[in-house]
């Protein structure tokens, strides 16, 4: 999907918002987004911050449920979703 990019401030080129390929760059906002920040959509956003330091198993099941359920919301096709390294995430699909 195309959007525009925000990399520490909106891209600009020839005086128009640059439009690029933003499908990771979604994928990350919805991630680390908590319920109610996006006050058009109040049940969008994963919170991944609180999931972070539990090593429970229980939690990643949560989070990997989390995860798939907030980006069939935004109309991501998941096809694979690995959480059991919350440093490296890994999450194959398509818009």
């Amino acid at each position: 999907m195309k959007d525009f990019i925000i990399d520490e401030d909106l891209l600009i080129t020839d005086g128009d918002f640059a439009l690029k390929q933003a499908d990771q760059q979604n994928i990350e906002h919805l991630l680390l987004s908590q319920k109610g920040s996006y006050k058009e959509f109040p049940i969008l956003g994963v919170g991944i911050k609180k999931y972070i330091n539990s090593p429970d198993a229980t939690s990643r099941l949560r989070l990997e449920n989390e995860i798939d359920k907030q980006l069939s919301y935004d109309n991501f096709f998941v096809k694979t979703l690995d959480v059991n390294d919350l440093q490296n995430i890994k999450i194959d699909g398509n818009y």
